[in-house]
């Protein structure tokens, strides 16, 4: 599912590859040249091979786009042309859902991961990532339910430690426990360095931020965006496993169901 900030973000990558491919500026671009099908197709391909990637992906500045992302530059395409009268209709990629781990693997390899941080990660961001990852091979909830947990959703000083998700109680293991426990320690020393009231959501920030508009850097403690969380998870993977694992292939499949 897109988000609002999808579809701008795509039509503005879009801009700016027409704008670069015909020597204009964005400004100077006409409605046909936005909805000419040969044109977004080539931008589609160029996007697709990582032709204009902004951010670094796991394998270089010109990873490939992944499926999801090029579905939602089709789709947003589809849909801006549709807006117009003109409507494209290209053929939108269909994801396809990454092999999950089996709950034996997913355990196995979380202890493995909780052992100690790799040599180039942050230990504070190494124990948030895992308490994420814990969760989440715990639950078998992904990033979007889990990303607005607060302090007040974990209860481990219960007989049997439980976490609530939306309407739901989880029941956490020893080692969920632990993790998550170790991660609260962390998350009350960095919080505590800030001004004002206590940082009531569970994932924070572990580093300065970048610094923006000449003000100051943001300091460690503040709420973790969800783009956060996932880049973290990412290098994990790739430091600790050498594998780009994502965060839904531990949530395994229920075998109850």
């Amino acid at each position: 599912m897109q988000t609002r900030a999808q579809p701008r973000t795509y039509m503005e990558e879009f801009l700016l590859f027409l704008a670069s491919a015909l020597a204009t500026t964005e400004r100077e671009l006409l409605t046909r040249d936005l909805l000419d099908e040969e044109t977004v197709l080539v931008w589609l391909t160029a996007a697709q091979r990582g032709a204009t990637r902004r951010r670094t992906g796991m394998k270089g500045p010109h990873t490939a786009a992944s499926v999801s992302a090029m579905a939602a530059r089709t789709t947003t395409i589809n849909k801006f042309s549709a807006h117009w009268g003109r409507p494209l209709n290209l053929p939108v990629p269909q994801a396809r859902l990454a092999d999950r781990l089996s709950p034996s693997e997913a355990v196995r390899t979380l202890r493995l991961l909780s052992g100690h941080p790799p040599t180039k990660m942050f230990s504070a961001t190494w124990e948030r990532t895992v308490a994420v990852l814990a969760l989440a091979v715990t639950t078998r909830c992904g990033i979007a339910e889990l990303h607005p947990l607060r302090l007040e959703d974990l209860e481990l000083e219960r007989r049997l430690p439980r976490v609530r998700i939306g309407e739901e109680h989880f029941p956490l293991d020893a080692l969920t426990r632990t993790i998550l426990t170790r991660w609260l320690g962390t998350h009350a020393a960095i919080t505590a360095q800030l001004q004002g009231g206590q940082v009531q959501e569970l994932w924070v920030t572990t580093a300065p931020g970048r610094p923006r508009a000449g003000q100051p850097a943001p300091r460690p403690g503040m709420p973790a965006a969800r783009r956060t969380l996932e880049a973290a998870h990412r290098t994990l993977m790739v430091e600790a496993l050498g594998s780009p694992l994502l965060l839904e292939q531990f949530c395994g499949v229920d075998p109850d169901k």
